[in-house]
């Protein structure tokens, strides 16, 4: 599928260097549109809704902010949480208003494996415009991997 005309000032804003150094669309040349209907075309197969999935990287983030930078155990032991922030604010290339802080989120498991890494914005990105960032994006979030983690904290099938 062609881009949407109307796209192209998303598209822009997640390049590199108009909002973050990196941006958010890695290798991946799809339009926006086929990026995000993949993605959330995976999740909803699954049964799970992109509003669920964004809630929950969000409760990740509070749980690790409230860690003041130290790992923070969550799900009985399961996981563990850390968020290391950076000053300043970063908006939604989707123009909708939103802002969130800097900071780097990470999930390891029980032994101490990484599981995931995200950043604030990303728990938004998901949540409200089902997007995980382009393929090859640096803090893009594989959304098998984000379902697995999900269903080993929270349960449900």
């Amino acid at each position: 599928m062609k881009e949407n005309p109307a796209d192209q000032p998303i598209r822009e804003r997640l390049e590199p260097g108009h909002i973050s150094v990196e941006g958010f669309l890695g290798t991946d040349n799809r339009p926006i549109a086929d990026i995000v209907a993949a993605d959330t075309g995976v999740v909803e197969a699954e049964g799970f809704t992109v509003e669920q999935l964004g809630d929950f990287l969000e409760k990740l983030h509070v749980t690790g902010d409230g860690g003041w930078e130290s790992r923070v155990p969550m799900y009985d032991g399961k996981i563990s949480v850390r968020s290391d922030e950076t000053l300043g604010q970063i908006s939604c290339p989707f123009a909708c208003g939103t802002s969130c802080h800097k900071a780097i989120i990470t999930v390891k498991d029980a032994d101490g494996e990484d599981l995931l890494k995200f950043t604030p914005l990303d728990a938004h990105l998901i949540s409200a415009h089902g997007f995980f960032e382009g393929l090859g994006s640096a803090y893009r979030i594989d959304p098998n991997e984000l379902l697995a983690l999900y269903r080993l904290c929270e349960g449900g099938e």
